[in-house]
């Protein structure tokens, strides 16, 4: 787990999945949004809902990684 983002090098990932509420994904720009910068050559999966709880991000979480099989190329965030 990391908890400080400065220290996350984004250069080693392949693919970003991102998972939460409105906080994540919503009408106008999120942190995701702002990761995505840093990460032009990453493609981005981003779960994320408004109104969302940890059912719904626990659901979506193990269907994401059912259908991608995450690895230690890709990021996972959880907001």
């Amino acid at each position: 787990m990391i908890v400080e983002p400065k220290k996350i090098d984004f250069s080693k990932y392949k693919r970003f999945f991102a998972f939460g509420c409105s906080f994540t994904k919503w009408r106008w720009p999120t942190w995701v949004d702002i990761l995505q910068m840093q990460m032009p050559n990453v493609e981005v999966y981003n779960a994320g809902r408004g109104g969302a709880g940890n059912l719904y991000i626990a659901c979506q979480y193990s269907l994401y990684n059912n259908k991608f099989r995450f690895t230690d190329t890709d990021l996972v965030a959880i907001l």
